[in-house]
């Protein structure tokens, strides 16, 4: 059964690029995919403060650049697969984020990766995929680390 509203989270790890791929496989002909890359306010000050360390030359640093960028991926990604989307670059944690973005739009699905984070981080943070599964109103899939497709990408 295919879903017609879908929400994926995507980061740019190997994970993200599975469910993204996922996704594309589950939505509907006439369904649309929200992808969602989010980052923290508090995040990008602790980069800025830290740029302001660095030599004058490495100044410029933007910050969302990168977030912005894996963004910008997965949207052409969608779109090279002919998918309707629309992307979501959103200034909160990603748990909340893709929560609220899927109470939003009415998801069907959820769609995210298991392992973005490294442990450290995960011990830091927590896990995004279990904060959703803890509050997640509608149905969610969670995409399990594959190695065989772990640097297969998508294009």
């Amino acid at each position: 059964m295919k879903a017609h509203t879908i929400v994926v989270g995507y980061d740019g790890s190997d994970d993200a690029r599975r469910a993204l791929e996922v996704a594309m496989e589950h939505v509907a002909d006439d369904g649309i995919v929200h992808v969602v890359t989010a980052f923290e306010h508090h995040q990008r000050e602790q980069l800025a403060r830290a740029a302001r360390r660095l030599p004058e030359e490495f100044r410029d640093l933007d910050v969302d650049a990168t977030p912005r960028g894996y963004l910008a991926i997965a949207e052409r990604t969608l779109e090279n697969h002919g998918v309707r989307h629309v992307g979501h670059f959103v200034d909160d944690h990603p748990a909340a984020a893709i929560l609220d973005l899927a109470e939003q739009v009415d998801a069907d699905l959820i769609v995210l990766g298991t392992r973005g984070l490294g442990r450290i981080e995960r011990f830091v943070h927590g896990s995004v995929s279990s904060r959703v599964a803890d509050h997640a109103r509608t149905s969610l899939m969670l995409v399990h680390h594959d190695e065989s497709k772990a640097h297969a990408g998508v294009t």
